[in-house]
């Protein structure tokens, strides 16, 4: 390889790193301060790079329903966490706990969903190797 091609190289790929992590910030998420909704699953989106189910929070107070996006991880690593597409399906209720976005729009990134049996649906971003 040429001095010049192993720079172009070099450079390709010093520059990607950056880019791959910011994709996978959490930036626009309070990770500090979650919270709990008890919702209505209405749709899930099971695609990469990132899974979203869109859940319609429970009426209460007499306030209205809110359709929020909940973001998770790629089916990959949710797939090594245990969960299957049928694992959250439309018209399942459950409980969600969430990281909210920053900006106060109904949407977040999903932590944990208990279902009505009790039955906790979880992610790690690591692999157990790396545990």
């Amino acid at each position: 390889m040429s001095p010049k091609a192993a720079s172009l190289a070099v450079s390709l790929l010093l520059g990607s790193g950056g880019v791959a992590s910011a994709h996978h910030s959490t930036a626009a998420y309070d990770v500090e301060h979650h919270q709990i909704m008890q919702g209505t699953v209405k749709q899930v989106n099971w695609t990469n790079p990132h899974i979203t189910f869109v859940v319609e929070s429970d009426a209460k107070d007499g306030a209205q329903p809110v359709t929020w996006t909940l973001e998770v991880s790629s089916p990959g690593v949710l797939s090594r966490s245990g969960w299957t597409k049928r694992s959250l399906q439309p018209g399942d209720h459950a409980e969600f706990l969430y990281a909210p976005l920053r900006d106060g729009k109904p949407g977040g990134l999903l932590q944990k969903v208990t279902l009505p049996d009790g039955k906790e649906l979880t992610y790690s971003l690591t692999t157990p190797d790396e545990q």
